[in-house]
């Protein structure tokens, strides 16, 4: 077997992830507390691809999980208590992406290193990985129904979709790769789960120790605002603005979009905010046809928001209109 380790996993991993190497149990890890985090790189001569990784779960709490597909096919789940799961190939050259794909809100990812942690990936002797050709990079700022929470259903970490959530079905329309900076229960007043402070803190750091080097990415889309309803507005009006201000510190050369979040809560304050850091809203009323709850979109009606959202940004990349 030919084995890669972290170190030579994190130079592509950092195109589509808040990745960074962490020492646990004596060795590196790739290690990241956010949900929708993935690698996505390109294998050829190898049979199987065998992922190898760290269950750092709250033992109050069920396994943490992981997606991976192949050549963009259907993704397939994988419970990372064992330790370890593989992907059988065939040899010829294929696109892997592995994605963080299920944790929980008891999940102590800020302050207790119970965030993902992959260990190393292997293939068979005369098998190579390399990086997948770059694409455009979207930037992805939220909340759970961003991180991909509560899609499926109402069982934590097995429910969620961070694979096929709208911001992944917008990525995949638009040939994009992303980044997730989304904490579930979080926004700009309200700190998330996880011991997860709010977003301004969030944005620039990727648990407690450890700042955030920013990426450079094309388009920014922030989605936030419906976890801080319960806040006095005022409070809210400020909050958000100083954040869409660092946010366009954070990334100078970024296009910087605002989405109205799709239960409504602060649209007309969000719009207004917008308008005077001169950047685009959209306006989100009716993308989601059905939740789970409420407030997180299931999986038909966040599909149908991804596409939406995928039509409404596509100019911002370049691209034509998405059907």
């Amino acid at each position: 077997m030919r084995t890669y380790l972290p170190i030579q996993l994190l130079p592509f991993a950092q195109r589509t992830g808040r990745w960074m190497l962490k020492e646990d149990r004596d060795s590196p890890v790739l290690y990241t507390t956010n949900l929708g985090s993935y690698l996505r790189c390109r294998v050829i001569g190898t049979n199987q691809l065998t992922i190898n990784v760290t269950n750092h779960h709250s033992p109050l709490g069920p396994s943490q999980v992981y997606a991976a597909r192949v050549d963009g096919q259907p993704w397939q789940r994988f419970a990372a208590q064992p330790g370890k799961f593989s992907l059988v190939l065939s040899p010829a050259t294929h696109t892997i992406e592995i994605m963080t794909a299920g944790n929980t809100d008891l999940d102590a990812v800020w302050s207790g290193s119970q965030g993902f942690a992959i260990r190393s990936l292997a293939v068979d002797n005369g098998g190579t990985l390399m990086a997948a050709p770059a694409r455009p990079v979207i930037d992805f700022i939220g909340d759970s129904i961003t991180a991909g929470c509560w899609v499926a259903g109402r069982h934590a970490a097995l429910d969620y979709r961070p694979e096929s959530n709208y911001a992944a079905t917008c990525a995949d329309l638009l040939g994009a790769d992303s980044v997730r900076i989304a904490y579930s229960a979080g926004g700009v007043l309200r700190p998330a789960t996880g011991g997860v402070p709010v977003a301004s803190s969030f944005l620039s750091q990727i648990d407690q120790d450890t700042c955030w080097t920013p990426n450079h990415p094309q388009l920014v889309v922030i989605n936030l605002g419906v976890n801080d309803r319960r806040y006095p507005q005022a409070k809210f009006v400020d909050a958000y603005d100083r954040f869409i201000h660092q946010v366009v510190t954070t990334f100078p050369t970024a296009s910087i979009d605002l989405m109205v979040p799709f239960s409504q809560h602060f649209r007309d304050q969000i719009t207004t905010i917008g308008r005077r850091h001169q950047l685009r809203v959209i306006d989100t009323a009716g993308w989601c046809p059905s939740y789970i709850d409420g407030l997180h979109p299931d999986q038909t009606g966040t599909i149908i928001a991804g596409r939406r959202l995928a039509q409404a940004i596509a100019p911002d990349l370049g691209k034509k209109g998405i059907k």
